[in-house]
């Protein structure tokens, strides 16, 4: 890889959902971000689903080490994928620090903190109900657990805040079913 590569990590439906290809994606390998861990706290309103009926998706709490997917891209692309990620995440990219195999690089990663986080003590099946439920321009916020529980399970990774969630969203599919 040349020196002027840029790095990206990815802890949710960036790690499975196939946006790096449009980038011209150098590399892409598992990574570990310390100091943060997954947690379920924002709402979608337009991927994953509605302003009438949110999605709930991933974001990042300053705890643990979380395991994801990091993709280098020439430094080039920067500029647009930091435009296209703006927009998708809601927010502005922060630099971490991710461990790789082999060594450790500077990444951009996407740690929301504004009007779209849920309420905190929201209880687990009003969540797994809100996924259930919600469906947006990228598909349902169904399809966007899933890709997420199948790719952690692909990098060997059980994440709680994953599968507790998944556990009690497939409870509510059996009752609905």
């Amino acid at each position: 890889m040349t020196a002027g590569a840029m790095w990206l990590f990815g802890y949710g439906s960036l790690m499975w959902d196939g946006w790096e290809t449009a980038y011209g994606c150098l590399k892409r390998m598992p990574a570990d971000l310390p100091g943060y861990s997954r947690i379920f706290n924002k709402k979608s309103l337009e991927r994953w689903g509605t302003r009438s009926r949110p999605g709930l998706t991933l974001n990042l709490t300053r705890t643990g080490t979380c395991r994801g997917v990091a993709f280098a891209f020439e430094d080039a692309a920067r500029a647009d994928i930091e435009d296209y990620l703006c927009a998708r995440e809601t927010c502005a990219a922060t630099e971490v620090s991710v461990a790789l195999p082999e060594t450790t690089v500077g990444a951009l990663t996407y740690i929301y903190d504004g009007p779209r986080l849920i309420e905190d003590g929201l209880s687990l099946q009003t969540r797994a109900a809100m996924i259930v439920q919600a469906e947006g321009i990228a598909g349902s916020n169904y399809d966007y657990i899933r890709g997420v529980r199948k790719q952690l399970a692909e990098l060997g990774v059980s994440d709680p805040a994953v599968d507790e969630l998944w556990e009690a969203v497939e409870a509510l599919n059996i009752r609905a079913g």
